[in-house]
């Protein structure tokens, strides 16, 4: 330590200059710092007019303690948080002890297993110690079949012949019926139509067939009608000359509107199906398979009003 008193310390004995405490923060390099109890002895030692020091000694022995910072307390966590590890663990231990004790051997618990069965088999001891008694006389139950039979492959067969003559027998009836009502309708005269034609003549001449031509595939009375045979019939009579086919029938018209038709004109459905307007809102056709030659009162979906010149 020198005995001259540099520039620096003179600067620290001036009255003006506020001395430096422990408890006065200050500000050096750009952070808060506050000086250790040693560090503000010294400096109280510089402040005095006896004390010299130098510049370099003053950094040294003056103590720079930065502030702390301040703590943030943790948030605190839930319950549920806390208690989820032990929770945890509980359930470990429950399946562990469930497995061990379904897991365990019967042979651990001094029982003897069957290898074919998997049940236990009592120890030699177990069975001497158990004691059987036996009457002296056995029931004699009778034995009694119980109700129930097998059906043999002679009964099926004979079932399965049934069957099928019935079937044959039906089949035959409707084919008798069939020809008896063709055979009817082959031996009856129908009424000539009129000379001039005109839609009531076309009616009066289409009812004949109501009830007793059947539906097939032909086009005369004597056999059978389809849809387009029957109206090919019926036009024919009045020298209208119509080809076969539904779609065919409707081509040789001029297609008008409902609020047009009268009776006499046709009806004619995409689907391939042509009747006779009766002029009412009803239709004379032969509608299908098992049906006669019918005159409906009303008339279905949307069909095609067409007329025939």
């Amino acid at each position: 330590m020198t005995s001259t008193t540099p520039a620096r310390a003179l600067e620290r004995r001036d009255p003006n200059t506020p001395a430096v405490t422990p408890s006065t923060p200050t500000r050096t390099g750009g952070r808060h710092v506050a000086l250790s109890p040693r560090a503000a002895r010294r400096a109280a030692r510089l402040e005095d007019a006896s004390w010299t020091a130098s510049a370099e000694e003053e950094r040294r022995h003056v103590d720079l303690v930065p502030t702390k910072r301040r703590s943030v307390p943790r948030a605190k966590s839930s319950f549920a948080k806390r208690a989820k590890p032990f929770a945890t663990f509980g359930v470990m231990t429950l399946a562990t002890g469930l497995f061990v004790s379904v897991s365990l051997p019967a042979a651990a618990a001094g029982v003897d297993v069957d290898a074919a069965t998997g049940g236990a088999i009592p120890s030699a001891a177990t069975m001497q110690s158990v004691s059987y008694s036996v009457p002296s006389t056995a029931a004699d139950v009778p034995f009694v079949r119980d109700g129930y039979g097998a059906t043999s492959q002679e009964e099926v067969d004979a079932a399965s012949a049934a069957a099928a003559a019935a079937a044959a027998e039906a089949a035959a009836s409707a084919s008798a019926a069939s020809s008896s009502s063709a055979s009817a309708s082959a031996g009856r005269t129908y009424a000539a139509p009129a000379v001039a034609r005109s839609g009531e003549a076309i009616l009066a001449y289409a009812a004949q067939f109501v009830g007793v031509v059947p539906y097939g595939n032909g086009n005369d009375p004597s056999g059978s009608f389809a849809c387009d045979g029957y109206v090919q019939y019926v036009f024919g009579a009045f020298g209208v000359s119509l080809p076969r086919g539904a779609g065919a029938q409707a081509a040789s018209g001029v297609q008008i509107s409902a609020s047009e038709a009268v009776a006499g004109d046709l009806l004619y459905w995409p689907e391939g199906h042509i009747a006779i307007y009766d002029g009412a809102g009803g239709m004379y056709d032969s509608p299908d398979w098992g049906r006669y030659v019918q005159h409906r009162l009303s008339i279905w979906g949307d069909p095609v009003y067409i007329r025939i010149p």
